[in-house]
């Protein structure tokens, strides 16, 4: 109490400026520091894990070749996480059409020794728009709507039907990078970020989680886990079919997407590293 009493006779003594200075400064620190204290008063249920990065499909021409690709690149550092790629002569493969996604993984955790039923989780993202898709296990009862609440940016609300007690799971929003994503991230160089404002379920009233900041290759091969019990990277593979001698090669059209810029190429120990 006495040192409270310092800190206030302190704060009087200041000058106008200073105070309304100090003022916005502790306005500006409450968001940060509020799920923290909230957590302290009130144990939590719920972990929440959050991690993006982009996943591009590619052609590229190389003279009498075509060479096809796909890659996964972390959205914060731009390290390349993994990258395959098969060059083939010209009209002898076939491939899914080119294009690139901004992927934002949450995984959720429930710590409790009981189910959390009807659980929502808000979502806020330059990366989500009204062309995002909700990824999860097939096993898994859960719908994605974007909403706009009073006052607020408008916020990708996730609701769960059931978490069972001491389990996890990966829940992935999908994003195609069109020309106005493209020229968010490429060419203002703009960070993607993610905010988690709220969690509530039938168990616990709404309240800011705290977040943590996940490693991409760890989110991945945790997803992996999830899925398949086996460590290994989710699905997402280069799919390049190969014709047969016999067949006639593949009339080429003009190629009208993009690539986009070349990633750095890091280490595997920084390479899915916020």
């Amino acid at each position: 109490m006495a040192w409270l009493t310092k800190c206030w006779n302190w704060f009087w003594r200041q000058s106008l400026l200073s105070k309304v200075a100090i003022l916005g400064l502790f306005a500006a620190f409450v968001p940060f520091v509020l799920p923290t204290v909230v957590n302290w008063f009130r144990p939590t249920m719920i972990h929440v894990g959050v991690s993006f990065y982009t996943y591009e499909r590619g052609i590229q021409p190389q003279g009498m070749n075509t060479l096809y690709f796909f890659e996964r690149r972390n959205l914060v550092s731009d390290c390349s996480i993994r990258r395959e790629e098969q060059s083939v002569p010209n009209g002898r493969a076939k491939v899914p059409d080119p294009h690139a996604w901004v992927l934002l993984k949450l995984l959720l955790e429930n710590v409790s020794d009981r189910d959390i039923t009807n659980l929502q989780v808000g979502v806020r993202s330059p990366a989500i728009n009204q062309s995002t898709q909700l990824l999860t296990a097939q096993n898994l009862v859960i719908t994605g709507q974007k909403e706009a609440p009073p006052n607020v940016k408008p916020l990708y609300v996730l609701s769960i039907t059931t978490l069972p007690r001491e389990s996890s799971v990966v829940v992935t929003l999908k994003t195609p990078i069109d020309d106005n994503l493209r020229e968010f991230i490429y060419v203002k160089r703009r960070p993607v970020t993610i905010q988690v404002p709220y969690v509530s379920a039938d168990q616990f009233r709404q309240y800011p989680p705290i977040v943590s900041r996940t490693n991409v290759v760890k989110m991945l091969n945790r997803e992996g886990v999830l899925r398949t019990s086996d460590e290994t990277f989710a699905e997402e593979k280069l799919q390049v079919t190969i014709l047969s001698p016999n067949e006639p090669s593949v009339k080429e059209g003009a190629a009208s997407y993009r690539t986009l810029p070349r990633a750095k190429a890091c280490s595997e120990a920084e390479a899915g590293v916020w």
